[in-house]
């Protein structure tokens, strides 16, 4: 683990250096040049990972999560067979409707029987 008051780094003269063949990390106090103490060639810093502020990681992470949540809750219907909640009652089909029925005749074609009981229409005056 990093002091808090110097830097951690990797040699990278490869060949020449025991301590990069090992790919050993190696502190360098505070003040102090930051070269390897065998050979003397400039360290590469290495990436302490993500520290506490680093907003891109949060918010990649956090998008991976939504894209997550998105995916199952489209996807488990399909999976567990079951069909979406529809969006409302079934419309009810259109009403049965009796043809009129005819009226009867104004003048001449109608019956006794049909006068008695008052189907045949008087004409207007």
């Amino acid at each position: 683990m990093a002091s808090l008051s110097g830097k951690s780094g990797k040699c990278s003269n490869f060949g020449n250096c025991s301590l990069a063949d090992a790919r050993s990390m190696i502190e360098v106090p505070g003040g102090q040049d930051f070269v390897c103490t065998e050979c003397n060639k400039p360290l590469l810093l290495t990436d302490s990972g993500p520290g506490p502020g680093n907003k891109k990681t949060l918010v990649v992470g956090a998008l991976l999560v939504l894209l997550l949540l998105a995916a199952v809750s489209i996807g488990w219907p399909l999976i567990a067979g079951k069909k979406p909640a529809s969006p409302g009652p079934e419309p009810e089909p259109p009403a049965v409707t009796k043809p009129a029925t005819p009226l009867p005749p104004t003048t001449g074609n109608c019956s006794e029987a049909d006068e008695r009981v008052g189907l045949c229409r008087r004409p207007a005056n």
